[in-house]
C-alpha cells in the first residue's frame, strides 16, 4: 500500500458505506482533492484510513464516489504507551506544532488557555482537525491524534496521569528525558506554556497537582520549538521501551 495516496475518512462515514455496497460518497472538497490535487482518474487505486488503525484499498469509480475492499488491507493496534502534548495557545506556531507533533507520533492534543496567551492567539478547533487530517494521509499513520476542546489550565486535570510541564531560568530541575526515564505508566503528557511564560499562580498550581517542572536544555525555546522538541523526546523514550520489551521477549 505504500505505493498509493491516503486519504482519511471518519470510521462513522466507513461503517455507512460498508452497509451500502462498500461506496463511499465524497465529499465536494475530497472529489476536488482527489481530482485536481492528486489527479487521480476513474478506476485508480486510493489507500483508505479510518484514523483508528485500519487501511483499506479502494477504487473511483466515479467522480463521487469510492468503491471500498471488503476487509482492511492492514491493521494496527493503539500503542501500549499513549503520549499527550497539552499546549498553549500561541499568536504563531500553533498550526505548525500541530502538525510536526502528529507526524512525529503524538497520540493527544490539548490546547490550553493560560495567563499569558496573548490576545492575537486563535481558537480555531476546525482548522485544527484539518491539520491532523492531512498531517495524518502524508506521514501515513494509521491512528489520528485525539484533538481536545480548548480547556483553561486551571482547570484542565487529569488525576493520576504523570505531567511534565516545560519550565525555563529555573536552576536544579532534571531534564524531561530524565523524568522520562522514572516513568511507569500508559499514559504521559507534556505540558508547553505560552509565548509569555507561566505565571506565579500557575507554577504554584502545578506543584499542588504534583506536575514536574523540567528543562528542555540550556536555549530558551519558542512554544512551538518547545513542542516539538518535546515530542521527539517522548516518542524516543516510548521506542525505547518497546525495543526494551521485545529483546526481553527474544533474548
Amino acid at each position: 500500500m505504500s505505493e498509493l495516496r491516503r486519504l482519511l475518512i471518519e470510521p462513522e462515514r466507513l461503517l455507512q458505506a460498508r452497509s451500502a455496497n462498500g461506496v463511499i460518497s465524497l465529499s465536494s472538497d475530497e472529489a476536488h482533492y482527489i481530482k485536481r490535487v492528486l489527479r487521480r482518474r476513474i478506476g485508480d487505486r486510493l489507500a483508505i484510513a479510518d484514523g483508528c488503525g485500519c487501511l483499506w484499498e479502494a477504487v473511483l469509480v466515479d467522480g463521487a464516489g469510492l468503491q471500498l475492499a471488503e476487509s482492511p488491507c492492514e491493521q494496527q493496534r493503539e500503542p501500549q504507551i499513549q503520549l499527550g502534548l497539552a499546549l498553549a495557545l500561541t499568536r504563531r506556531g500553533f498550526d505548525d506544532a500541530l502538525r510536526m507533533a502528529c507526524e512525529l507520533g503524538i497520540d493527544a492534543v490539548q490546547p490550553l488557555s493560560c495567563r499569558r496567551c496573548t490576545p492575537q492567539a486563535e481558537h480555531r478547533p476546525e482548522r485544527w482537525e484539518t491539520i491532523l487530517k492531512e498531517a495524518v494521509e502524508q506521514c501515513e499513520r494509521l491512528w489520528k491524534p485525539v484533538l481536545h476542546p480548548l480547556q483553561p489550565i486551571e482547570t484542565w486535570s487529569l488525576p493520576s496521569i504523570p505531567k511534565a510541564v516545560g519550565v525555563t531560568r529555573s536552576a536544579g530541575l532534571p531534564s524531561l528525558s530524565e523524568w522520562l526515564r522514572q516513568q511507569s505508566t500508559p499514559w504521559v503528557w507534556m505540558v508547553v506554556g505560552p509565548e509569555g511564560g507561566w505565571d506565579e499562580q500557575e507554577l504554584t498550581r502545578f506543584n499542588e497537582r504534583s506536575w514536574q517542572p523540567v528543562h528542555l536544555g540550556n536555549s530558551i525555546l519558542q512554544s512551538s520549538t518547545a513542542a516539538v522538541r518535546s515530542t521527539v523526546e517522548l516518542v524516543k523514550w516510548r521506542e525505547r521501551i518497546a525495543e526494551s520489551a521485545q529483546s526481553k521477549r527474544f533474548g
